[in-house]
């Protein structure tokens, strides 16, 4: 005799099962970094920082090399004066988001919106 069909049972409901997709960083930011905006303000930053690191006064002149970055950390605060905008070297520009954002294993960093001076020159 045949047996009765089992009962289908539908999965917790605290079973992830299907997670939405993180928002790129391009998408959280206010601006995207290839606006004609973003541009300005990223050559306003490097030509006021004379092209060199705020973090280890390393001059970065070439393609690739200079990073503008949120002092604060935050993308939205973009003030008219530039004044949460410093260059920084690629290294230097790694190892803080790494220590604000907890990249590499470490743990997010309680200290923000302070800019970086490990051992840079004097600015002018």
């Amino acid at each position: 005799m045949p047996t009765r069909p089992s009962k289908h049972r539908p999965a917790l409901p605290s079973t992830a099962r299907h997670e939405l997709p993180e928002l790129s960083r391009q998408t959280r930011r206010e601006m995207h970094t290839g606006v004609k905006r973003w541009l300005a303000i990223r050559e306003f930053t490097l030509r006021r920082d004379r092209f060199t690191c705020q973090a280890c006064g390393r001059i970065v002149a070439g393609k690739g090399e200079a990073h503008v970055d949120h002092v604060d950390g935050d993308s939205h605060n973009n003030p008219p004066d530039g004044s949460n905008w410093q260059t920084l070297c690629v290294p230097c520009h790694s190892a803080k988001t790494a220590k604000e954002n907890g990249g590499f294993g470490n743990s997010p960093s309680n200290e923000s919106g302070s800019r970086l001076t490990g051992g840079g020159r004097s600015k002018l």
